[in-house]
């Protein structure tokens, strides 16, 4: 029989047995947890720890003018990397990296010191004078890698219009932005097997998914014309101290923009060195009160409406009365017989308002809206913003006053330059792009503005009315307030706009900033040129046919000599 003292270490083995049997089960159960359950995953980050993915960016595709002149391409940058782990003096190199990169030492060496990283950036797309410095530096773990990078061959040409992209060539601005679905392409990848320091194994896994460049656009802006139009717009705005302008050269059949310069602009090949305010498509994307421009729709209404022909009479006061605001002319004058030709001829506030008024508000408001004047063109360009007049409900009793002439209504310059088409093309709508067509890498036409069908366009006027505006609106030029606009050989049609600027808080205007404008399109009896001019803030003179007019002769006349359009 057993003593007690050997029954209680026969009781300690069995303890221990059972908590070492208990211990392998426990290590049984979770090798076959981490060997069979959860293989996949720990076969993943063991994968991950081995495998180095790097992105190929594809080439961007370009942006042509209508001639196929490249106005923004992708090319081939160096940017500069670092591999930490085979980095030995991370101080020297930062310092001397520093020097070449002109990139504050501190930043480089935080980025050569992170040991948990194999791969970080230094410097993207630099320049290649720097690239070529660092690489005769010959430094173990500091390479090149090539990147695409955008460059616009022609700096501000058209900037406004083009936009830019950022450092990852994704569209920040303008078409870049607009268009970036196209011209992006779908990026490629390289992904090979690496030891723990980041060197390649050799025999290691490698795979290659190549890259699919974007697609190239070529857009309806002719570079000839948009140049053109840049320098008389930077004549125009140094000889009379002005703020800032829009011009805008377009195709009144087609709708075709061969030109839109903004000022200020800005170079996109520098584009984080410009000011903020330099960037927006001022034509486009800002609204203005167009003043006497907008009286032409006035008469085309009422004339429209049978309510007046070119040859109705007006006795006409020096001013008249409409609730209460008394209204008089640009430049006093006694009482006076006009014809509704005459109105527009002389560009009167009176007479535009009397036909205003004979025309009812409800009218004016359908007619504003049938113009297109208070709705966006839908040109294909990001933040297009449009016009804005009250609703006849909200109208008050003097706003059937001021309207007419101008004021109380605001318009973009490419909405305006939609209307006044109008007249060009016989009443019917027409409506402007940028984006003539897009081409893929292979080939494949994605979008042909050129070939679609514009079931979108309607009539606005009869044939009659828009020759008959035609007509009258020559006569400004031959006689009128828009004789600065007068082209040697060619009959054109235009008219002159001078508008207060409106106070930032609503109430009132300023008494000495003006908007001075002259829009028109020749040859009349077939226009195939249509030129708006805007200028903000002119200081020394603020009429449009003193300001805006002689730009608008410059620019017509050269366009009309390049697209060979014969006198």
């Amino acid at each position: 029989m057993k003593s007690r003292e050997s029954s209680r270490t026969d009781r300690r083995l069995l303890v221990l047995l059972f908590f070492f049997v208990c211990s392998l089960l426990t290590i049984a159960i979770r090798l076959i947890v981490i060997q069979v359950v959860e293989a996949k995953k720990y076969n993943g980050l063991a994968r991950n720890q081995r495998m180095r993915c790097v992105e190929l960016a594809p080439h961007r595709g370009a942006l042509y003018d209508r001639d196929r002149e490249e106005l923004a391409v992708s090319i081939n940058a160096d940017t500069v990397f670092a591999n930490p782990y085979q980095i030995e003096k991370p101080s020297t190199v930062a310092t001397q990296l520093s020097a070449i990169l002109k990139v504050d030492r501190k930043e480089l060496l935080d980025k050569l010191t992170r040991k948990q990283c194999g791969f970080v950036y230094l410097a993207r797309k630099i320049d290649p004078k720097k690239a070529l410095a660092i690489e005769k530096m010959d430094i173990e773990g500091i390479g090149l890698l090539e990147e695409n990078k955008r460059y616009y061959p022609y700096k501000s040409l058209a900037a406004n219009v083009i936009g830019f992209v950022g450092t990852e060539n994704n569209g920040l601005s303008g078409l870049e932005l607009y268009l970036e679905k196209y011209l992006r392409g779908i990026p490629g990848q390289i992904i090979t097997e690496k030891d723990p320091l980041g060197r390649d194994i050799p025999g290691g896994y490698t795979k290659l998914t190549p890259s699919t460049d974007g697609s190239s656009a070529v857009l309806t802006v002719d570079k000839e014309i948009q140049y053109k139009a840049e320098v008389e717009l930077h004549n125009c705005l140094e000889q009379h101290g002005a703020k800032a302008g829009s011009i805008i050269v377009m195709n009144p059949k087609s709708g075709e923009i061969y030109a839109i310069a903004n000022t200020p602009s800005y170079n996109p090949n520098k584009y984080n060195k410009a000011k903020v305010d330099s960037y927006s498509n001022r034509a486009v994307c800002d609204v203005y009160e167009p003043g006497s421009t907008l009286k032409t729709f006035v008469i085309a209404a009422a004339m429209e409406e049978g309510i007046f022909s070119p040859e109705s009479w007006f006795h006409l006061p020096g001013t008249i009365k409409v609730a209460d605001r008394v209204i008089g002319e640009a430049h006093p004058r006694p009482a006076k017989d006009y014809t509704l030709s005459d109105i527009i001829k002389y560009s009167s506030n009176v007479g535009a308002v009397t036909v205003g008024m004979k025309l009812g508000k409800e009218s004016l408001y359908r007619y504003f809206q049938e113009f297109g004047l208070i709705e966006k063109t839908g040109i294909g360009f990001p933040g297009e913003a449009r016009g804005f007049v009250l609703p006849p409900s909200k109208w008050s009793g003097s706003t059937i006053g001021t309207v007419p002439f101008g004021q109380g209504i605001s318009v973009t310059p490419i909405g305006l330059s939609r209307a006044y088409a109008v007249f060009a093309n016989d009443g019917i709508t027409v409506n402007p792009y940028l984006v003539s067509k897009v081409v893929s890498s292979k080939g494949t036409i994605l979008m042909d503005k050129e070939g679609e069908a514009r079931s979108d366009e309607k009539k606005v006027v009869s044939p009659k009315t828009a020759r008959e505006i035609r007509y009258m609106l020559e006569k400004v030029v031959e006689e009128g307030t828009g004789k600065n606009a007068q082209i040697t050989g060619y009959r054109v049609a235009g008219k002159t706009g001078t508008a207060q600027k409106p106070k930032e808080n609503g109430r009132g205007y300023y008494s000495d900033r003006y908007i001075a404008s002259f829009i028109g399109f020749a040859p009349v009896e077939d226009p195939k040129v249509l030129v708006l001019v805007v200028i903000d803030e002119p200081q020394d003179v603020i009429w449009g046919g003193a300001v805006a007019a002689p730009v608008f002769k410059n620019i017509t006349e050269f366009s009309l000599r390049h697209l060979k359009i014969k006198p």
